[in-house]
C-alpha cells in the first residue's frame, strides 16, 4: 500500500488488515503528526451575544493545509470586525500569540448592536480567516441613561438639547422602548426652578428634552431622570452661571483653556489624562473650573496635559507629560522665574524673566534644544546663549523668537520645520533661513509660521493640505509668503492648519479642514487664507488639531470644527463647521 494517508493528526492510530478467508491483523500503534503551518481556522466560533458585554472565549487555531491544529506554533494572531453592521468597535485583548497551536480571546466585546457581524482572524504568512456570521443583541429595558447631559448655561436661558436613553442592563439603547421619562432638578444647587418640557415619550429608545431652562446660577445643579418600572439615573454635575467673559483661549490637541477677565481658569473637552484640571478624568461639554488656589496670566494647552503661568513667574502644569502626571495644578521643578510659557505635543518650553529658554518633557527627535535626545523632567536651558522673547513647542520640534526679531528653530526636521533649508535634525537652535524680522513665531504639527514686522505670514515645513498657505500644496524649507497680500496682528498654528485675525479684527483660517476647523461653513480644505464665518470680531485665535477657538473683543469665547471630544464647549457633541459659543 504505497499511496495511504490520514487526514487527521492524533496520537495512538493502529490499521487492520482483512482478506476473504484468512485471520486479520492489527498493526502496531502510530501517531500521525500535522504538516507545516498553512492557515488560520476558527475551532471556537463567536456566538450571537448582548452588545458590550464579552464574549465566550473565542479560539483560532494555527492548521496545516489539512485542518489539523499545529500544535507547535506561537504564531501572534489578530482579530478584528470584518462584516460591521453596527458600524462598532471591537474592545479587549484582540492581539494575541498561540498557545499549543491556538490563540484563545477570552475577553472581547463589540460595542454596538447589530445583525450579521464576522470576525477575521489574520497572521503573518498564514492569510486570514473569516467567522461564521453572529448577532449583536439589545437585551430588555432596564434604566435609563444620559446620552446628552445637561450643560452649563446662563440663569432663564434655554440649554442646549438633553437626552435620556432606555437602555438595557448594559447600556445599549432599545430602540423600540417608547415609554415617558421625567426629569426633575436633583441636586438644587442654587435653589432654582427648572422650567420647560420636563417628561417626553422616547422615540427610538431616546427622549429629547429641547427646551429646559434653570433661573437661578449655582455650581454643581443635578438632574433626575425618572421612568416607571426602569432604574432611574442622575446626571453629571453642571452649572448655571452667567456667561464668562475670556481674556484669552489656547486650544490644544483635543481640549481647550481659557482665562477669563475675572482671572479664573476654565478647561473643557478631553479629560483622559486629566488635562482639564479639575481633579478627575471625566470629559466636560462646557468649561469646568480649574481646582487649585493659583491664579494664572497665561494659559496653554498641549496635547494631553496644559500649563499655566502665575503673575510672580511660576509655571504649573497638568495631565499626562513628564513632570506633571497630576489631575491638578503641579508646580514645574527648577525655582525659575519665566515670563511666558508653551504646551507642545508632548513637551513645554518657556523663556525666563532675562530672555534664557528653558524646554522639558519627551526629546525624540531634538526638541529640546539641548543638543541630546535625552527627555528630561523639568526644565533644561536651550543651548545657543540666546536671548528668547518665546519659544513655541510643536509637535518633535520647537521654534523661538529672539528679542531682536529673529527665528530659530530645532529637532524634527523631516519636512524643513527647522526652515534652514534642510531636512537634517537640528538638537541645537539654528536660525531659520530667512532676513525677515518677526513679532511672532508658532510651531505646529508638521509645520511653523512667522508673523513678519510688516503683518505678513510666511510658513515652511509640510503641505500636504495646504497649510503653507501658498495657493499650492508644494512643501517648503524655507518661509514662503502666505498668498493673499492680507496683512495680519496675531497669529496661531495649529497641526496642520493655521489661524491669524487682521488690525480690524477679522479671522482667517487655512489649510486642512476636514472637521470644519477653518470655520468657513463648509469642510473643504483652503490653500490660502479663508474667512471664519458669523462677522465676529476677534481679539486673538486658538489653532488646535481639529478644532480652533477664538475671543471677540467684548471677551466673548468661540470654537469651530471637531466636537467628537466635547472640544467646542458648548454643551454639546456636534461638530461645526462655523463659530459656536462656548457656554
Amino acid at each position: 500500500f504505497r499511496n495511504v494517508s490520514i487526514d487527521k493528526a492524533a496520537s495512538g492510530y493502529t490499521l487492520s488488515a482483512t482478506a476473504p478467508n484468512l485471520a486479520g491483523a492489527t498493526s502496531s500503534a502510530f501517531d500521525v503528526f500535522p504538516g507545516a503551518a498553512a492557515k488560520l481556522g476558527f475551532t471556537i466560533q463567536p456566538a450571537s451575544a448582548l452588545a458590550n458585554t464579552i464574549f465566550p472565549a473565542i479560539a483560532v487555531a494555527v492548521q496545516d493545509a489539512g485542518g489539523n491544529t499545529v500544535t507547535g506554533s506561537v504564531a501572534n494572531v489578530a482579530l478584528s470586525i470584518g462584516t460591521n453592521p453596527g458600524s462598532a468597535a471591537l474592545s479587549g485583548v484582540t492581539f494575541l500569540p498561540a498557545l499549543n497551536g491556538v490563540a484563545t480571546f477570552s475577553n472581547v466585546s463589540i460595542t454596538a448592536p447589530g445583525n450579521g457581524y464576522t470576525l477575521v482572524a489574520s497572521a503573518q504568512n498564514l492569510g486570514n480567516t473569516v467567522s461564521a456570521p453572529f448577532d449583536m443583541t439589545v437585551g430588555a429595558a432596564n434604566k435609563l441613561g444620559f446620552v446628552e447631559q445637561p450643560s452649563t448655561s446662563g440663569p432663564g436661558e434655554v440649554m442646549p438639547a438633553v437626552r435620556v436613553a432606555i437602555q438595557d442592563v448594559v447600556g445599549n439603547t432599545v430602540v423600540t422602548a417608547t415609554n415617558s421619562i421625567t426629569l426633575a432638578i436633583d441636586t438644587n444647587a442654587g435653589s432654582g426652578t427648572l422650567s420647560g418640557t420636563k417628561t417626553a415619550l422616547a422615540v427610538n429608545g431616546v427622549a429629547t428634552f429641547a427646551d429646559l431652562s434653570i433661573d437661578n446660577t449655582g455650581r454643581g445643579y443635578t438632574l433626575s431622570a425618572t421612568a416607571v418600572s426602569l432604574v432611574n439615573v442622575l446626571s453629571a454635575p453642571f452649572s448655571i452661571r452667567n456667561p464668562l467673559v475670556f481674556a484669552m483661549v489656547s486650544a490644544g490637541y483635543f481640549h481647550a483653556c481659557g482665562l477669563t477677565t475675572g482671572s479664573e481658569s476654565y478647561c473643557w473637552g478631553e479629560n483622559n489624562g486629566g488635562q482639564l484640571g479639575d481633579g478627575t478624568t471625566s470629559q466636560r461639554n462646557s468649561p469646568v473650573l480649574i481646582s487649585g488656589a493659583q491664579i494664572f496670566d497665561r494659559i496653554s494647552a498641549g496635547r494631553s496635559h496644559t500649563c499655566g503661568l502665575t503673575a510672580s513667574g511660576s509655571v504649573y502644569c497638568w495631565g499626562s507629560i513628564p513632570a506633571a502626571n497630576s489631575l491638578t495644578p503641579a508646580a514645574v521643578s527648577g525655582a525659575l522665574t519665566f515670563a511666558n510659557v508653551n504646551a507642545g505635543y508632548a513637551h513645554n518650553c518657556g523663556v525666563t524673566t532675562s530672555g534664557a529658554g528653558y524646554c522639558w518633557g519627551d526629546n525624540t527627535s531634538g526638541g529640546l534644544g539641548n543638543g541630546s535626545l535625552a527627555a528630561t523632567t523639568v526644565p533644561a536651558p536651550v543651548s545657543g546663549g540666546l536671548t528668547f522673547s518665546s519659544i513655541s513647542a510643536g509637535r518633535l520640534f520647537s521654534c523661538g523668537l529672539t528679542t531682536a526679531g529673529s527665528g530659530y528653530c530645532w529637532g524634527d526636521n523631516t519636512s524643513g520645520l527647522v526652515g534652514d533649508g534642510t531636512t537634517t535634525r537640528r538638537l541645537t537652535p539654528v536660525p531659520i533661513a530667512s532676513q525677515l524680522k518677526f513679532t511672532t513665531i508658532s510651531a505646529g504639527g508638521f509645520h511653523a509660521c512667522g508673523l513678519a514686522t510688516g503683518g505678513a505670514v510666511y510658513c515652511w515645513g509640510s503641505n500636504d493640505f495646504g497649510e503653507l498657505g501658498t495657493g499650492t500644496k508644494v512643501a517648503s524649507l524655507v518661509p514662503v509668503p502666505v498668498a493673499g497680500g492680507l496683512t495680519f496682528a496675531s497669529l496661531s498654528v495649529g497641526n496642520r492648519h493655521n489661524c491669524a485675525v487682521t488690525a480690524g479684527g477679522a479671522a482667517y483660517c487655512w489649510g486642512e479642514n476636514s472637521s470644519g476647523h477653518l470655520g468657513n461653513g463648509t469642510s473643504a480644505g483652503s490653500a490660502t487664507p479663508s474667512l471664519v464665518a458669523g462677522q465676529l470680531d476677534f481679539a486673538s485665535v486658538s489653532a488646535g488639531r481639529f478644532h480652533t477657538c477664538g475671543v471677540t473683543t467684548s471677551g466673548t469665547a468661540y470654537c469651530w470644527g471637531s466636537n467628537s471630544s466635547n472640544t467646542l464647549g458648548d454643551g454639546t457633541s456636534q461638530n461645526s463647521l462655523v463659530p459656536v459659543r462656548v457656554r
